[in-house]
This record gives C-alpha cells, sequence and structure tokens, in this order.
C-alpha cells in the first residue's frame, strides 16, 4: 500500500476543499439568480397598477378539454379575474367565485392562496412552493422550467418571458395524466377599471356558496 507524504496530502485536502467551496459558491450563485428572475416576474405581473391581459386558455381534465380566448385581469396579490367562453373566474382576497355559463351556475368558495394545484393561487402567491429546476436564454426569452417543493399540486410548470420585461407569454402547467393548463398570452394593458375588480360580482340563476 502506497503512502503519501504528509505534505502530499495536505496539498489534497487543500485542492478536494476548494473544489468543493468552488461548487457550492457556483450553486449558491445560480439559485439567487433563478430566484432574482422569479422574483422579477411577480413583482411585474403583480405590479400594483394592473394589468390586463389578453389570452387563449386550454384546460384539460381527463378526457375532456376547453379552449378559448378571453381576458384575464389581475391587481396587486388580492384581485383577479379570467373572462373565458366556458367560464369565468373573479377572486377578491380571500374569496374566490367561479361561472359556468352552461349550468347558469355560480360557485363560491374560500380562496386558498397556498393552494399548490390552483394556477391562480400560484401566480398570486409570487410562485411559494415551487423552485427552480432550469433557465434557457434564447434571442432575449427566458423559458424556466418549475417543480414544486412538495408532491401536492402541480408536478411542473413552464413559462417563457421576454427578457427585461418579465411578463409571461407562455404557461403551461401539469398534474400527472389528470390535467393540463395552457396558456398563451397574446396583448398586455394597463388594468383601466381596477374597482370592476374590487367590487365585482358574478352572477347566474344558481348561486351555492360554500364557505
Amino acid at each position: 500500500m502506497m503512502h503519501l507524504p504528509k505534505k502530499n496530502l495536505f496539498f489534497l485536502k487543500y485542492f478536494l476543499v476548494s473544489i468543493a467551496g468552488f461548487f457550492l459558491v457556483s450553486s449558491t450563485a445560480a439559485f439567487q439568480v433563478d430566484e432574482k428572475i422569479l422574483y422579477q416576474i411577480s413583482a411585474t405581473l403583480l405590479d400594483k397598477k394592473g394589468h390586463t391581459f389578453e389570452v387563449f386558455w386550454f384546460y384539460r381534465l381527463d378526457q375532456e378539454s376547453w379552449k378559448g380566448k378571453g381576458t384575464l385581469t389581475i391587481f396587486g396579490k388580492d384581485y383577479l379575474s379570467l373572462d373565458l367562453p366556458f367560464m369565468n373566474v373573479l377572486i377578491q382576497k380571500s374569496v374566490m367565485s367561479v361561472k359556468y355559463p352552461e349550468e347558469d351556475q355560480v360557485l363560491i368558495d374560500y380562496f386558498n392562496r397556498r393552494d399548490p394545484s390552483n394556477l391562480f393561487a400560484v401566480l398570486l402567491s409570487e410562485f411559494n412552493g415551487f423552485i427552480v429546476e432550469n433557465i434557457d436564454t434564447n434571442n432575449e426569452q427566458i423559458s424556466l422550467s418549475l417543480v414544486p417543493e412538495s408532491l401536492v399540486g402541480f408536478d411542473h410548470l413552464w413559462m417563457t418571458v421576454k427578457e427585461n420585461e418579465w411578463i409571461p407569454k407562455t404557461i403551461k402547467a401539469i398534474s400527472g395524466k389528470e390535467m393540463e393548463i395552457k396558456v398563451d398570452v397574446l396583448s398586455v394593458g394597463p388594468l383601466l377599471n381596477p374597482d370592476d375588480l374590487i367590487m365585482g360580482k358574478l352572477t347566474a340563476s344558481e348561486i351555492i356558496d360554500l364557505r
């Protein structure tokens, strides 16, 4: 068995410690960059002045799917509305109302902004519960892949944003083979009437309050 001189052992130990330290610093720096990008996206998306998005929304649950153009409005972290041909959503702080036009029915329930299986909760909570798995940059477009910190909710979340603008262009979320949501942002504009979100109400012939 060969024995290394003490001097060589010292340099080997120093080299290994230096390598480990390098990877630790690199990993920490990469994490900080990931967090900064997510923060920039959230800060822009949840701007206190609000945004109006024209979107194309695709939703699949098991073997059924729905799709259509609509309008998404976001006012800070507490207010959101989505108007689609097949569904209307209104979130006002801790209350969420959903209308299904075909049934002429509105469901009202508490809004859990920590629900990792609710895309609206993920957006309004600054992607809480998700970490960046991968980031790619191509032609001023940033593509992000996010994974959950727990086994509950979406398995994967993908998003593309234009560099230095930080507004999502596409969002895709999947939960197993059962659920898939895809959102294409067609245009973005300012929120003109925030009171419509704050004071708005969904109406239908049947109101079911689950609170």
